[in-house]
C-alpha cells in the first residue's frame, strides 16, 4: 500500500465532518468525533483557516467551510460523472456473475436506474436504464429505503401506500418494515418477483466517506437461473463490489466499508441525490441474433 500523509488525510477528514446537516462545528466536537487530540485539531483548523478553506469565530470557536471551496465545483461537476465511474466494476460484476449488474441512485420517493452492463447471455430480465422504482418494490431499491428513519418509512407508506407492482411485492407496511430492518441489519437484500415476474433481484447499499447510503447496487437475472441459492452465495462479491465503487465515487475507505460489514443497529447519515434521468418500462429482453 502507498504511503500516505497522516496529517493531510486528518484535515480531509476534518472538512468531510462538514455536510448539509451539520455546517457548524465547534473545535471540541470535531476534536471528538475525529477522536484525535484537541490541540491538534486546533493546528488543524488553524492550518486550514490559513488556506481559507476553514472558517473559525473567534468568540466561540465555531468553524464553518469555507468560500474558497466553492471553486472545486466545476473541477468536480466535470469529473464525477457517477455512471462512468461505475460503469467498469458494474461491467465486472456482469461479467462474473452472468447477470446484468445495475446502479441505482434516490429520487424522492423511488430510485433511478441509471445505469446498467447487460447479462452476456441471450435471456435477460429486469427494468431498463432510466427506470424509475418505487422504494418498497424490488431489492435494488430497498437497499436504498432500509437506511432511511422509520420516520420516513412511515411518511412514506402514508404518501404513497403499498401499491403491488408485481405478484409478490410486500403490501403490508408490517412486513415491508420487517425486510427493511433485516435489510439494514444485513446490509444484503434479496427479492422475487417484486416488480417484475418472474426475476429475482439482489441489492445492497453504496456509501460515501461519512456512511450516507447514496444509492445501491443491483444484481438482476431470471429466476430459473438466479436461484435463492445462488443469489445467497453472491453477498461477498456483491459486497465487494458495492466497497470498490463507493471508494471510486464516493471516496469510501475500505477501512471504513470493513467497519460497515458488521451489523448496524441505526442508519446511516442520510443522503439522497436528486438528479431527473428519462424514464422507459421495465423488459423482459431477449438479444437479437
Amino acid at each position: 500500500m502507498a504511503a500516505t500523509i497522516k496529517s493531510v488525510e486528518k484535515a480531509i477528514d476534518l472538512l468531510f465532518l462538514f455536510d448539509g446537516d451539520r455546517s457548524v462545528m465547534d473545535v471540541k466536537t470535531i476534536a471528538r468525533t475525529l477522536g484525535i487530540p484537541l490541540r491538534t485539531t486546533y493546528r488543524l483548523a488553524n492550518t486550514l483557516r490559513n488556506r481559507s478553506v476553514l472558517t473559525i469565530e473567534e468568540r466561540t470557536g465555531l468553524c464553518r467551510l469555507g468560500p474558497r471551496l466553492r471553486s472545486l465545483l466545476a473541477a468536480i461537476d466535470d469529473s464525477a460523472d457517477i455512471p462512468r465511474l461505475a460503469g467498469p466494476f458494474l461491467a465486472a460484476l456482469a461479467r462474473t456473475t452472468g447477470e446484468t449488474a445495475q446502479l441505482y441512485l434516490p429520487h424522492g420517493d423511488e430510485v433511478l436506474l441509471v445505469e446498467i452492463a447487460e447479462s452476456p447471455h441471450v435471456l435477460r430480465a429486469g427494468p431498463r436504464k432510466g427506470q424509475r422504482i418505487p422504494l418498497h418494490c424490488g431489492a435494488g431499491a430497498k437497499a436504498v429505503f432500509a437506511f432511511q428513519s422509520p420516520e420516513e418509512w412511515e411518511a412514506y407508506i402514508r404518501r404513497n401506500g403499498l401499491k403491488p407492482y408485481g405478484p409478490n411485492t410486500v403490501t403490508s407496511p408490517q412486513k415491508l418494515k420487517q425486510d427493511l430492518l433485516r435489510i439494514r441489519r444485513t446490509r444484503f437484500a434479496v427479492s422475487h418477483q417484486e416488480f417484475i415476474p418472474g426475476v429475482r433481484s439482489l441489492g445492497v447499499p453504496l456509501q460515501d466517506a461519512t456512511d450516507r447510503v447514496m444509492g445501491s447496487l443491483g444484481l438482476v437475472g431470471p429466476d430459473t437461473r438466479l436461484t435463492l441459492a445462488r443469489a445467497r452465495g453472491l453477498k461477498p462479491l456483491m459486497q465487494k463490489t458495492a466497497t470498490a465503487i463507493s471508494a471510486a465515487v464516493w471516496g469510501r475507505s475500505n477501512s471504513a466499508a470493513r467497519g460497515s460489514d458488521r451489523p448496524s443497529p441505526s442508519p446511516p447519515r442520510p443522503g439522497v441525490a436528486r438528479r431527473a434521468y428519462p424514464v422507459s418500462r421495465s423488459h423482459f429482453s431477449r438479444r437479437q441474433t
